[in-house]
């Protein structure tokens, strides 16, 4: 019997023997697997010990950090890629991870070189060690810079002093900021969802008419009216339209508003044409209308009439009744002019007591006789000085017609005015009044 015993306990120990060759053939073919997929990761892998000391460390971490791994193992992981300012907030991400088995952080590392990263990270704790830790890293410095620029750009956006808002690729309006709706423009209520085209002017297809005009920088830049409480607003308004890979992918607007600058330069412009006392437009703004009218008549064979008035005894007004009532006078007769005369019609103080009056399309020889009366009519009515004084002022008036007297703004108003002459000379010779002034206390 035990002659039979010993073959079976050979074959036994046989068995054992080849069943522990093929569990260390598996072990080694795993650890070759572990090792493989430690160093290939894609992920910095890093194990440290309880005191934070580096046992292994893999491909990537050598790509990311610059130290090759025999220079890590061993050095303790705080001191050699966490910097100063950092180091307590890893300090207690690791110690999180000793405690509770996992831990997650966003921190700032150093490499070898001295450069600055910015790693997130993902702790645990191994099972069945002696308190190691798994610590895998990725380099996030280039999305964190990215993501830092769009926050930036965000705030900037959100903070600008001008009104913008973006849309979709349809042409949607998604977004507006802060400064856009501090214009408090009447129709923001419906803002998100309405068409850039309806939105700003009213319909798409005058939106799609503006299209074409894009400069080659795909930016249009105009001048618009928005409704805004019991006034419109004038805004000045840059489009952008947005493209990536030749494709639209939404239309960003910028509005300023120039509410107060159109409103001071229009007045300024009102002082830069006319006269300060009168109202009428000034001798250079007349020469600029003169000029346009010239041209325009000269395309459309019109005719223009040039009144030159010269007020009869001006200076006796002064001497009489002071300056003040002969600034009286001269805005009186203004007045009168503008009031009874056509919008296209153009008055304009040309001189002390000179006034000059253009009359474009003129019809007929009937047409030049009634404004003649109606000018004179307008100079003639009473002007009330005070309680008992009325002024009637008389004027001299000569015409002048282009193109039958001159074909140039110069020499028609030089005709007009020696025809005033003419007619001066006329009412003096006939010692005609020409100017009279009413006492209602005789």
């Amino acid at each position: 019997m035990e002659f039979l015993a010993i073959p079976s306990l050979v074959f036994v120990l046989a068995l054992w023997v080849a069943h522990s060759l093929i569990l260390n053939r598996r072990l080694i073919q795993n650890q070759k697997r572990y090792h493989q997929f430690f160093n290939d990761s894609p992920v910095a892998l890093i194990v440290i010990d309880q005191e934070y000391r580096i046992i292994e460390w893999n491909q990537t971490a050598e790509a990311i950090f610059g130290w090759e791994s025999g220079e890590g193992l061993g050095e303790e992981i705080l001191e050699l890629i966490v910097p100063n300012f950092d180091k307590a907030h890893v300090t207690n991400i690791l110690q999180k991870a000793a405690s509770e088995g996992i831990s997650y952080s966003k921190n700032y590392n150093i490499t070898k070189h001295g450069n600055e990263i910015f790693c997130e990270w993902r702790n645990r704790l191994l099972e069945g060690g002696q308190g190691e830790i798994l610590c895998m890293a990725q380099d996030i410095t280039v999305s964190q810079k990215t993501l830092d620029e769009l926050n930036k750009r965000s705030t900037a956006l959100e903070s600008a002093g001008d009104a913008i808002f973006y849309t979709d690729d349809k042409g949607l309006i998604e977004f507006a900021n802060r400064s856009f709706f501090a214009l408090a423009l009447n129709d923001q209520n419906q803002l998100y969802g309405t068409h850039i085209g309806k939105y700003l002017f009213k319909e798409r297809l005058a939106f799609n008419t503006i299209l074409s005009s894009f400069d080659p920088d795909h930016t249009w830049r105009g001048t618009l009216s928005k409704p805004s409480g019991s006034d419109d607003k004038i805004l000045s308004v840059t489009i952008t339209a947005i493209y990536h890979r030749n494709r639209l992918v939404s239309y960003v607007a910028n509005l300023h508003d120039i509410t107060k600058i159109t409103s001071h330069l229009d007045v300024l412009n009102h002082r830069v044409q006319h006269d300060p006392l009168t109202g009428a437009v000034n001798r250079s703004a007349m020469n600029d209308r003169l000029h346009h009218a010239i041209s325009r008549a000269r395309r459309t064979q019109q005719k223009i009439a040039l009144f030159f008035v010269d007020m009869n005894d001006f200076k006796r007004v002064n001497d009489c009744y002071g300056h003040e009532a002969g600034d009286r006078l001269l805005q009186n007769v203004s007045k009168n002019l503008l009031s009874c005369l056509r919008n296209s019609d153009t008055v304009c103080r040309y001189g002390g007591d000179e006034f000059i009056v253009m009359i474009e399309e003129i019809k007929s020889e009937e047409h030049l006789q009634t404004i003649r009366d109606t000018i004179n009519a307008a100079i003639s009515e009473p002007i009330l000085l005070d309680a008992s004084t009325t002024l009637r002022a008389r004027a001299s008036i000569g015409m002048a017609l282009y193109p039958d007297h001159a074909t140039d703004s110069d020499t028609l108003i030089k005709a007009a005015d020696m025809a005033m002459y003419e007619e001066k000379k006329k009412k003096i010779s006939e010692q005609a009044p020409i100017l009279c002034a009413d006492n209602h206390n005789h």
